[in-house]
Formats: structure tokens, sequence, C-alpha cells
């Protein structure tokens, strides 16, 4: 329980565990590289920026970016091994 409040939350340092996770319908906040915003490109480094990431169907990883700068952006999906180039390495899992 975080300060009172009735939200648990668990910490996570691998992608793997992250994706397990979400087959347990858990809920994770992730830390990216910002410019995951423009997957096309390759990733300038890791981490730094939180998205929801809010499911997974087989290899694809569904997440929500606010900052996103179209709507494809803000509610996006790339494969796990893209994914992974912008991921620090830091999560939360949520319940």
């Amino acid at each position: 329980m975080l300060d009172g409040h009735p939200l648990a939350a668990e910490v996570h340092p691998t992608l793997p565990g992250l994706l397990d996770l979400l087959d347990g319908v858990r809920i994770v906040m992730a830390s990216v590289h910002k410019e995951i915003r423009r997957p096309e490109n390759p990733a300038p480094g890791k981490g730094g920026h939180l998205v929801l990431v809010t499911g997974r169907q087989g290899d694809t990883v569904h997440f929500r970016n606010p900052s996103g700068h179209t709507e494809q952006a803000r509610t996006a999906s790339l494969p796990a091994g893209k994914f992974a180039e912008f991921f620090g390495g830091r999560g939360v899992s949520l319940t």
C-alpha cells in the first residue's frame, strides 16, 4: 500500500518480467525514452519518460503516452523488441 492509499505497487527491472505481469492483468508504468513517440527513428537513449503499458497481444506491447504528439503516438503499440530499445529497465506494476 502506498502512503495509506489502497494501491499496491511493485518495481520491476526487466521487460520480460513486465510482459508477464500484463498477462496477469496488471497495469504497468514503464520508464522509456521520450522519443518512443517516433519509433521509426533509432532510440537515442533509454528511460526518463513514463508511459502506461496497458496490455499485450503476443509480441505486441500496447501503451498510453499522454505526451505523444499525435493520436497514434498517444495510444500506441510496438513489437516488444522495439519497445525494449526505449525501455530504461525501470517499471512499476499497479494493482
